[in-house]
């Protein structure tokens, strides 16, 4: 009874150790990579001299626009199916995710560098690293080196470019605008709206819900293979993957177990089953032995490699991976400006919102079209102030927060942006402190008084009635150039009616005129007198008149 113990307990034992090499191999083990399905031949790996490449201009390619904005966009949906295709029973899944922008990525062969470093692994060790909910193998590499072939775009990185060659490609922009097709250089360098995601197939499945792989054939360079490569890799069942989206917006993930030419689906199979799912755009991706379907970290699908051993089946080494997984949010950062809870960015800061957190909002007035909202709040331009710059800078005062002091004079008006004066009617200068010349008035000064006799009139309106100072009237009265009266011109007389300084004026000049003609009749009359004095007391001489006037005519 012993011995009998004894001898199930070993078997047991190898019977565990077998299991554990099992599972090893076949999540980690090391395939023969010997179930190959290639686009083009096997002694032939498709080169570049194959295809001229398109490096500008707009290529054949569909585009749908982003799905609204959702917070929780939910787990992805994943179908197991067993249908039948011509009378085969073909294995498979079919996984739908929403918010594709948020829950899709492109991953490179055991993470970041991949590519760079020719790195191969299994779809399990990528997708664990990343917590891919669901993952597949994606896009083509040479078997021989590793190297990631075609366009690969993974979380905003360019790692690999076909440098214009023409593939079927799916990826996704940074607003979320899905593309599918074929694309130039330039549009997958892109920056105004960059692919955030990216990655090549061969032959594109699905165009705008109707199959489109004959013309496909024709665009991906059919003729310069060797005879019949390509159209067995179209035509030849094997196990099949492809990516694309549904009328909703939402990405789709496609994968059949196969191996080639004994079970699984070819690509005209694969497409008319998208179809009946509601796939409106799809390309196909690497497929045979690459074909790889993780869920939740764990491989469930039944890989066609063998193991070294040849006795268990092991999942390839493979190179990109497409992968669903949590929310994310896009950027990861937030833009600097807020943190990602649960898929969704939750803004720091008073202004910055949006659902990346890349736009500042200072309010609905959202600084009054008068300063630059930033992240502090409103920046209010030059002689503006207040939360939302709506104050116009007041009491004198303009510049950047009102802090300078205008000098404007006699009332004129201070730009409160750059403290510049605007004159009112009379004044000029800089500073409006010079009044208008004698015969010009108005803004500026730049109208000419039109008042009788070129008499100068009022600087601020050019009313010709206007009192002038008395320092200004004697001015003009000196200048014997206009006389001004109060009350104008009399009407009967015509005679001018002069102001009362004027009078005080001429009365002083009429009284002076008297006294110096008084002065000047008493100094005469003084003179007379004093001659006449002179004379009376001097001698006398007698002179008969007829010795004065001549003799007298006696006769007469």
């Amino acid at each position: 009874m012993a011995a009998s113990m004894s001898r199930w307990l070993m078997l047991f034992l190898v019977l565990l150790g077998s299991f554990r090499d099992s599972s090893a191999d076949f999540g980690s083990g090391v395939s023969r990579d010997d179930d190959l399905l290639l686009p083009y031949s096997r002694a032939r790996v498709r080169s570049r001299r194959d295809c001229t490449p398109v490096r500008t201009g707009v290529r054949e390619h569909e585009t749908w626009p982003p799905a609204p904005a959702t917070r929780g966009a939910g787990p992805p949906e994943v179908r197991t199916f067993v249908s039948y295709f011509a009378d085969r029973a073909v294995a498979g899944h079919l996984t739908r995710a929403a918010a594709p922008l948020r829950t899709f990525s492109v991953l490179e062969p055991g993470g970041r560098g991949g590519c760079e470093a020719r790195r191969r692994a299994t779809v399990e060790s990528t997708a664990r690293t990343a917590a891919c909910q669901v993952a597949q193998n994606g896009g083509f590499f040479r078997m021989d080196s590793g190297e990631c072939l075609g366009n690969v775009v993974s979380d905003g990185r360019l790692v690999s470019s076909s440098k214009g060659l023409q593939n079927a490609q799916f990826g996704i922009r940074r607003d979320g605008t899905l593309v599918t097709g074929y694309l130039s250089e330039e549009e997958v360098l892109n920056t105004e709206n960059p692919f955030v995601q990216l990655v090549s197939g061969v032959v594109w499945l699905i165009r705008n819900g109707s199959t489109y792989i004959n013309e496909s054939l024709a665009t991906e360079c059919d003729e310069t293979q060797e005879t019949g490569s390509f159209s067995k890799f179209v035509n030849v069942i094997s196990a099949r993957t492809a990516v694309g989206h549904d009328w909703e917006g939402k990405v789709v993930l496609f994968h059949a177990d196969g191996q080639t030419e004994q079970r699984g689906i070819n690509l005209w199979e694969m497409a008319e089953f998208l179809l009946q799912q509601g796939v409106v755009n799809a390309i196909n991706l690497d497929g045979g032995g690459s074909a790889t379907f993780v869920l939740n970290g764990t491989l469930a699908s039944y890989p066609s490699d063998h193991c070294k051993d040849n006795m268990w089946r092991c999942p390839r080494r493979v190179s990109t991976v497409v992968c669903v997984h949590e929310p994310r949010c896009q950027p990861p950062d937030c833009n600097g400006h807020g943190t990602c809870v649960q898929g969704s960015c939750q803004c720091t800061g008073r202004f910055w919102r949006g659902e990346t957190c890349n736009e500042l909002d200072c309010g609905p007035a959202n600084c009054s079209g008068h300063g630059l909202c930033t992240e502090d709040g409103c920046s209010c331009n030059a002689g503006w102030t207040g939360s939302n710059c709506t104050e116009a800078c007041t009491n004198g005062s303009f510049g950047d927060s009102c802090a300078q002091k205008c000098q404007c004079q006699n009332g004129a008006a201070c730009d409160p942006a750059h403290g510049t004066c605007t004159c009112p009617p009379g004044f000029i200068g800089d500073l409006c402190a010079q009044e208008c010349p004698l015969g010009w008035y108005g803004p500026s000064c730049r109208n000419h008084c039109e008042c009788e006799h070129s008499c100068p009139c009022d600087p601020h309106t050019g009313n010709c009635s206007f009192s002038w100072s008395p320092a200004v009237t004697s001015l003009l009265s000196q200048g014997k150039q206009c006389f001004r009266s109060l009350q104008g011109t009399v009407r009967a007389g015509g005679l001018p009616l002069f102001t009362g300084t004027t009078w005080l004026v001429l009365i002083l000049i009429l009284v002076f005129l008297l006294l110096a003609s008084t002065v000047l009749n008493v100094a005469l009359l003084r003179g007379s007198k004093l001659e006449r004095n002179r004379h009376l007391d001097g001698d006398y001489a007698y002179h008969p008149l007829q010795e004065t006037m001549g003799p007298v005519a006696a006769e007469e």
